[in-house]
């Protein structure tokens, strides 16, 4: 099978929407330069990207290798199939607690998350809406979705706060699985900057972070009762 000439593989990628963001990785101009960077968001004519260092950055779509868009592409549909039209990259991640590190979290790969009461820790997290905010079909959702490492469901209910008030919630969460709360449209029709609180219960839900590559993601997805 012939590969897909440059012109087909831009135009594909001109009429995609934004993807998953992945891991560092090194990206090729159309020169031969290269630089390494982890995927944040694509527009139409441009990449968002963020550098080792956490810089954010972007570079124009028709300066990529066609490896990189196809790449890009294959992320593209990735998620499609998997119904997921929309997302807002996750830029920060803030773990407060008294008996465990940020770093030591991000160690195990996982946040011990539930109620202050008991000391255990509570998850902020940060995302960034690149671009105008995104028009949602009525057969859309939004959703914060989530992954529990091994042993780490809950019977406790988890909440989720935005600007002070619960807006989403879960009874139950799974443990080692991927579960997702709706939340209402408007968290991305405001400000680009979107920040969650995240609250649990007695019970200690274990949250997987980013760098374990399963961290939480603020999704608009396509329920699969509505997919073609």
């Amino acid at each position: 099978m012939a590969p897909l000439s440059r012109p087909l593989l831009f135009i594909m990628l001109l009429a995609s929407l934004p993807l998953e963001a992945g891991q560092s990785r090194v990206w090729h101009y159309t020169d031969g330069r290269t630089f390494t960077a982890s995927y944040l968001w694509s527009s139409t004519h441009t990449l968002y990207l963020k550098d080792r260092k956490g810089r954010e950055f972007e570079v124009a779509l028709g300066a990529l290798s066609n490896a990189d868009l196809e790449y890009v592409r294959g992320l593209l549909s990735r998620d499609t199939a998997r119904g997921i039209v929309y997302h807002t990259p996750l830029t920060w991640e803030e773990f407060r607690s008294k008996k465990l590190t940020s770093s030591k979290a991000e160690e195990r790969g996982y946040y011990p998350v539930d109620s202050l009461s008991t000391s255990e820790g509570s998850l902020r997290l940060q995302f960034r809406r690149f671009g105008p905010a995104p028009k949602i079909a009525s057969t859309q959702q939004v959703v914060l979705r989530m992954t529990t490492a091994p042993h780490g469901g809950t019977r406790s209910t988890i909440r989720i706060s935005y600007g002070g008030k619960v807006i989403g919630s879960v009874r139950g969460a799974p443990s080692g699985r991927t579960f997702d709360i709706p939340l209402p449209s408007t968290v991305l029709q405001g400000s680009g900057t979107i920040v969650f609180d995240l609250s649990g219960g007695s019970d200690t839900i274990r949250i997987r972070t980013s760098k374990s590559g399963a961290g939480p993601r603020l999704l608009i997805i396509e329920p699969e009762q509505n997919r073609p």
